[in-house]
């Protein structure tokens, strides 16, 4: 069958139907449906993704990850970005997850977990499975949405990075290339607030996109992806509050004052007792 099925896409190619571009995307479907079934039972295919030896630019092992994708690790992530408010408060209720981001940190994580803040003190290597063979270009963003907003004692958006024209595919998994808008700057979390979500959100786009520079602070992720039409493909985070490395990073990365918030300590109250010899 399979034989047949590539010899009939050999003889469409060469026509001129006007329907070709149809019929031959209608065969080169039916073609790696056939050759999933074909080798989804062999014992050594089982055992190489077993060990995570897979090649993405086998249909079978495409489908194996993507499989693997949709039944554990997507409604792991949904569950996760919607406990803890990242949907609705950064992504859209829409959010379909159709690709997997992977940050490499010294600590593995799931998303939501609590890291601390040297772990991301430099750019982590961010890897992203997606399961189309097309090379697509992809928006990276990392927000924190749980920036202190005095004047209004409220919370605001602050974009930590912004890289766009991300070429990725199946085989095409790394981070890299593309035009750095907002280059990296690492999570800080100020003295006295509550845990940060910080949040990577991978972002397709309908083509290349131009995009100047914007304010890191009061970014409002939705309305950018909106204007730029960025569909959410895929996101990840972790949770990080302060502690001493925070001071660190301040001081010798973003070479600013660190801010203080919470409440001032409250004066002595009581006359202490002096005592005399």
């Amino acid at each position: 069958m399979l034989v047949r099925v590539e010899k009939e896409i050999g003889r469409v190619a060469k026509g001129t139907a006007a329907n070709k571009t149809a019929q031959l995307s209608a065969l080169n479907a039916l073609k790696t449906d056939l050759q999933i079934k074909a080798e989804l039972n062999d014992p050594e295919v089982r055992h190489n993704f077993e060990q995570n030896k897979v090649d993405m630019s086998q249909p079978v092992y495409r489908y194996l990850c993507e499989r693997e994708f949709q039944k554990n690790a997507r409604p792991k992530l949904l569950e996760r970005l919607t406990q803890m408010n990242v949907v609705p408060d950064l992504i859209e209720s829409s959010l379909d997850p159709q690709v997997q981001l992977n940050i490499a940190t010294a600590t593995p994580f799931v998303p939501g977990d609590i890291l601390t803040p040297d772990q991301t003190a430099s750019l982590p290597e961010l890897n992203i499975t997606s399961f189309h063979t097309d090379s697509r270009l992809y928006t990276i963003l990392l927000v924190d949405p749980d920036c202190p907003d005095v004047a209004n004692k409220s919370y605001q958006q602050y974009c930590h990075w912004m890289i766009t024209n991300v070429p990725l595919s199946a085989t095409e998994t790394r981070v890299q290339g593309g035009q750095t808008v907002l280059s990296y700057q690492p999570p800080h979390p100020q003295k006295g607030t509550k845990k940060h979500r910080y949040t990577w959100i991978a972002y397709e786009q309908p083509d290349k996109v131009e995009i100047a520079p914007v304010d890191r602070l009061g970014f409002d992720t939705k309305a950018f992806a909106q204007q730029h039409g960025l569909v959410a493909r895929g996101a990840n985070f972790v949770r990080q509050q302060w502690d001493e490395s925070v001071s660190a990073i301040y001081k010798d990365i973003l070479g600013i004052h660190e801010p203080i918030y919470g409440k001032p300590p409250k004066p002595e109250r009581y006359i202490q007792r002096q005592m005399y010899i």
